[in-house]
């Protein structure tokens, strides 16, 4: 795959800036290690198949998704592609100390995210304690984060896997705007602009499966769809039925054989 050039953009806080999650975390630095950080972050739009990292690269940025998909992919000698995770709006990505990566980034979907140079990033942690906590806190909520993504792939049925894909996005979506997601009882929009093919190779199912899946969710209430990308999580509580026990334990909502008949 040809490597495409994103198209960076200078961020100015308060105008547009990065979500609360990161804010928090800009918030975090004191006054002047903070002007020093923000001077160097930088907006990146790409577009599907941009090449963000190579596989045995060490990338001197790191990286922060405000929208779209990211993905991580190992490619085999006789051309085949596997998607090996998944990064969405809240997730970061890139190695401290100079670490290689031992798979490609790149973008599954149209997605924005936020770089900034590494090694400024590792010195001011270093300087700031309360920032560097924070972090911490952030790469445990990471951790996380990828035990609710094998739980996805841990799903008996297609329709469960689709289920916990929506659940989990949703849930990110919510706690980036500092929401609880047992409390929310508005329509969530999501846009997944991933192509379906990409989608069923890493739920591991088939296009069509996929296309049932969602139609069964829908007619369940728990999803409206607008058109083939766009969704309204309609019943976050339905949608973690649907899931299974695993992710609606995480989530407070009952399970299969939970709810009342």
């Amino acid at each position: 795959m040809t490597r495409k050039t994103p198209n960076p953009g200078v961020v100015k806080m308060g105008d547009g800036g990065p979500d609360d999650r990161f804010q928090r975390l800009l918030e975090a630095f004191p006054e002047p290690l903070r002007d020093r950080l923000t001077a160097e972050l930088k907006r990146v739009a790409m577009a599907e198949g941009t090449v963000l990292v190579e596989d045995g690269d060490t990338p001197s940025q790191i990286g922060y998704v405000l929208s779209g998909l990211l993905g991580m992919t190992k490619h085999l000698p006789d051309g085949r592609r596997h998607i090996i995770g998944l990064l969405a709006p809240t997730d970061m990505y890139g190695r401290f100390h100079e670490q290689q990566f031992s798979h490609r980034i790149e973008a599954l979907a149209p997605s924005e995210v936020l770089t900034c140079p590494r090694d400024l990033f590792e010195t001011l942690l270093r300087e700031a304690p309360a920032a560097e906590r924070l972090f911490l806190i952030d790469m445990l909520d990471e951790l996380d984060a990828a035990r609710e993504w094998l739980l996805v792939l841990g799903g008996p049925k297609v329709v469960q896997r689709v289920a916990s894909f929506l659940l989990v996005l949703s849930r990110r979506k919510l706690r980036a705007r500092g929401r609880d997601a047992a409390a929310h009882d508005q329509p969530l929009n999501l846009r997944l602009d991933i192509r379906r093919a990409d989608l069923a190779q890493y739920l591991g199912a088939r296009a069509e499966s996929l296309s049932r899946a969602f139609h069964e969710l829908a007619e369940a209430g728990a999803i409206r769809i607008n058109d083939p990308y766009d969704f309204d999580v309609t019943d976050l509580e339905g949608l973690a039925y649907f899931a299974g026990h695993d992710l609606a334990a995480d989530s407070d909502y009952p399970g299969p054989g939970d709810r009342d008949p």
